[in-house]
């Protein structure tokens, strides 16, 4: 997905999560119903390169690590009670500085 190709994975819970509308499942275990979704992308390649720019799109949105660090920093520092930055640091001596007050903020609730 993050080479902006089309993916055709099994469907269960955790795969149809990630490719949601970004890409294509078949039935686990079903051999046919896998065989007839690869005829389908095999005959459709609009299909296929569609799918491939809607998947790019969705790790961009959804699965960076940046911006899962980010928003795992965020939540952190919201359970720690510390006023969030308005826009996410980006250098490392300003997360230094937020997470030496997130500390000291820890330090005094606990």
């Amino acid at each position: 997905m993050g080479a902006g190709l089309c993916v055709l994975t099994s469907d269960v819970p955790e795969n149809r999560e990630v490719v949601d509308g970004a890409g294509f499942t078949f039935q686990c275990g079903n051999a046919a119903h896998l065989a007839d979704r690869l005829q389908f992308l095999l005959a459709n390649p609009t299909v296929r390169e569609a799918a491939g720019r809607c998947a790019r799109k969705r790790i961009e949105e959804h699965y960076l690590w940046n911006k899962i660090a980010a928003d795992i920093e965020r939540s952190y520092l919201e359970i720690l009670g510390c006023q969030l930055p308005v826009t996410p640091a980006t250098e490392q001596d300003d997360r230094a500085v937020i997470l030496e007050d997130s500390l000291a903020v820890s330090r005094r609730a606990g």
